[in-house]
């Protein structure tokens, strides 16, 4: 199974040799290898994907695996953050604009959908896009053809579509703050990538990939891991997924003084002995959750939802209740904190 090298294949297109870099990809989570193979087989087609799951999780990297197992993949993957994009620029970012369209615009500018002609375009954090931007974007998706801003001609375009998000679109589509009609125009195919919490095996793996990534980095060598160190590593919930996990290897690895890294080099945050919640089987003894300044806000959601699973004896349609959720809300949320045990 080729999943777990950063490697490079060389491909002729018009005579030219291309070098198209594989996306690092690094499991041994049965879960894990089964969203690859539904990967490859998605990636023989043109279908529209919907990537969902927690901050930190990797979705962008199955985005590059979807790009780099399809027929496009010598053409481009554009990328665009619809989070970190200025309302009153979206459209220009996604469609582009022409010489003199508005204000500032001294020149013509191709947007991602015309950038990405022959190739994928990768909308991530797409909850994040206004409601404004969601009705230009639908046109697009729909017709695969637009107008640049203060243009008349119309451009055709040949653009798979990929896009990500953190959220749970379905009930952003109840609230008002997403298009129903775009959120089943994107929800073609969805693939839901579980936190690392869920996939404990992947944890050791990893710690090795960025312990060498990063003294290679750094030019330190005869890097360790203390047993210790890594039994708390493994043991750890990871809120922030991978990227909390990468970065707390990279801070080990600048810090690193020679020997073995111990636990008294993990940030406090990971060492501590105490539970992030105070509670019990029957969802808190004096009945509430006590959580630690700091915790997620998906986090603090998800302990919520299991303890008070945990107090109605598993009764979904009285926890639905007590929550103020729609009962098939509480499924969609336990689907997206992979909460199999109550599923």
């Amino acid at each position: 199974m080729d999943y777990s090298k950063h490697e490079r294949e060389r491909t002729i297109i018009n005579n030219k040799q291309l070098i198209v870099a594989k996306p690092v990809f690094i499991t041994q989570s049965p879960v894990m290898l089964d969203l690859y193979r539904k990967v490859r087989l998605i990636a023989r087609t043109k279908a529209t994907v919907l990537i969902t799951g927690e901050n930190g999780t990797g979705k962008e990297v199955f985005a590059q695996l979807l790009h780099y197992h399809s027929s496009k993949r010598s053409n481009p993957m554009v990328t665009i953050n619809c989070g970190a994009i200025p309302g009153e620029l979206v459209e220009s970012e996604l469609l582009g604009h022409e010489k003199g369209a508005f204000t500032g615009a001294v020149s013509q500018k191709k947007g991602c959908f015309e950038m990405a002609d022959k190739g994928t375009l990768f909308l991530d954090e797409i909850g994040e896009m206004s409601l404004n931007a969601q009705v230009k974007l639908l046109r697009a998706v729909e017709l695969g053809a637009f107008r640049r801003v203060g243009g008349k001609e119309e451009i055709q375009v040949d653009v798979t579509l990929v896009s990500a998000t953190n959220k749970i679109l379905s009930d952003q589509v109840k609230s008002g703050s997403f298009r129903e009609d775009l959120f089943y125009r994107l929800n073609v195919v969805e693939l839901y990538v579980p936190p690392l919490r869920h996939r404990r095996e992947d944890i050791p793996l990893l710690v090795e990939f960025y312990k060498n990534h990063y003294s290679n980095i750094y030019q330190l060598f005869d890097v360790e891991f203390s047993p210790e160190c890594l039994e708390i590593l493994s043991a750890y919930d990871w809120p922030g997924n991978v990227r909390e996990l990468k970065n707390t290897i990279e801070r080990c690895i600048v810090l690193f003084e020679g020997g073995e890294i111990g636990a008294d080099k993990l940030p406090a945050s990971i060492t501590k002995t105490e539970s992030m919640y105070s509670n019990s089987s029957n969802g808190g003894a004096d009945g509430y959750l006590h959580i630690e300044v700091g915790t997620s806000l998906d986090e603090i959601e998800r302990e919520v939802i299991n303890q008070t699973l945990l107090s109605v004896g598993n009764n979904k349609t009285e926890a639905a209740r007590l929550l103020g959720f729609a009962r098939k809300t509480l499924h969609n949320k336990l689907d997206k904190y992979g909460s199999e045990k109550y599923s």
